[in-house]
């Protein structure tokens, strides 16, 4: 099986798109017989760390004047590959090709299709729904209208269209197929690599040392993030009295250091590391409750043994961890309430916690899920 992929993630950044793009290429690359990644760079950026050294590596620069890309999109050129991807996709070399993102694959797909090629494109979410929710700016109107062009060329057109969460599937479908699923198969999000991860410990403050993190300066997070701290918070701490809450991620505003202040919220900017601030919870919560996609954040506390406490937006994805009651979702303030006293209730170790994780969301999870629906497709 020879791929090419194509992504739009700038693999070296940290983001949570960039997280799964690393995941799904390292997955594909453990697949393949060869493969070839085309991925944008930005001048003077780092090599990125953590993809498989197996891979054809080919970045690919756009340096044009804001100018020219904001022309660019006003007639649809939505990307950076319209000149250099045909040339690989014509060369006979590939048996599929990967889109890593709706965006990537506008107006080529019926090229690759026409070359003898298979598509597979990756969803990261329902891309409308998400840009709605997290742009702002003169933009906004352009990428609104260019992104329900694409996306709706890429679920109709694709051989598979991979997701990452159910909800995703049901939202595609809905509104660009008349809800019909057949292309659609369920990736789900896992690990990028195999960790060696140390001994998880068991939890050293029972029920009482909550966290949140994630980018503190994300749209999604603002508009969420302030209006639970003065409507849940104080929740936990009449449930909880003595409770605490830490927030850590990168590039607060001033309003939320403030807001934090005044309710004797630990705040922490722009950590260097997670892992000491996770390591001292016991429960995560997850406030976000906008925006499409899988809150990758959610894996964060998953990851260390922490049970998590939701808003039930960003449980997408994790379906399975919501029924075994370690994923305690909420909607508004008597919901989260009762998740409060459930997680009282909870018996889970963070051990125990850690392994249900790794038996869903480890990379090995994550290539067996792949490798077994790519055999059903060369099978059609």
């Amino acid at each position: 099986m020879r791929i090419l992929y194509i992504t739009h993630h700038y693999l070296s950044d940290n983001g949570g798109g960039t997280f799964a793009s690393r995941a799904y290429i390292n997955a594909f690359a453990e697949i393949a017989d060869e493969m070839t990644l085309l991925y944008p760079v930005k001048e003077g950026q780092n090599l990125f760390r953590e993809i498989n050294s197996n891979i054809r590596l080919v970045p690919i620069t756009y340096s044009k004047s804001k100018y020219r890309k904001m022309f660019d999109l006003c007639i649809g050129r939505v990307h950076r590959y319209y000149r250099v991807a045909p040339k690989f996709i014509k060369s006979g070399e590939y048996d599929i090709v990967v889109f890593d993102n709706s965006k990537t694959s506008f107006r080529l797909i019926d090229f690759s299709h026409k070359w003898g090629c298979k598509v597979v494109v990756i969803h990261h979410n329902y891309e409308y729904e998400y840009i709605r929710d997290n742009s702002v700016g003169i933009r906004r109107p352009l990428d609104l209208y260019w992104v329900k062009r694409y996306e709706c060329a890429a679920v109709q057109k694709a051989d598979i269209n991979l997701t990452l969460s159910m909800q995703d599937i049901d939202s595609l479908s809905k509104k660009y197929c008349n809800n019909r699923t057949e292309s659609f198969r369920l990736l789900g999000v896992f690990e990028y690599c195999r960790f060696n991860r140390s001994v998880i410990n068991e939890l050293s403050l029972p029920h009482t040392h909550f966290v949140i993190t994630g980018n503190l300066s994300a749209v999604q997070t603002v508009k969420s993030l302030s209006p639970w701290i003065t409507q849940y918070y104080p929740v936990i701490k009449n449930v909880i009295p003595d409770a605490l809450l830490t927030i850590a991620g990168k590039k607060p505003g001033k309003s939320l250091v403030d807001l934090c202040g005044r309710y004797g919220i630990n705040l922490i900017a722009s950590p260097k590391c997670m892992d000491s601030i996770l390591s001292d919870a016991s429960c995560y919560i997850c406030p976000v409750n906008m925006g499409g996609g899988v809150k990758l954040r959610v894996m964060d506390g998953l990851k260390n043994g922490l049970p998590v406490i939701s808003h039930e937006v960003s449980v997408r994805g994790y379906d399975m961890f919501v029924k075994q009651g370690i994923i305690m979702p909420y909607h508004d303030v008597d919901s989260f309430r009762k998740a409060l006293i459930r997680y009282k209730e909870t018996k889970f170790s963070r051990k125990e916690v850690h392994r249900i994780y790794s038996d869903i969301l480890s990379f090995d999870a994550g290539v067996n899920r792949l490798k077994l629906i790519l055999d059903k497709m060369a099978c059609h």
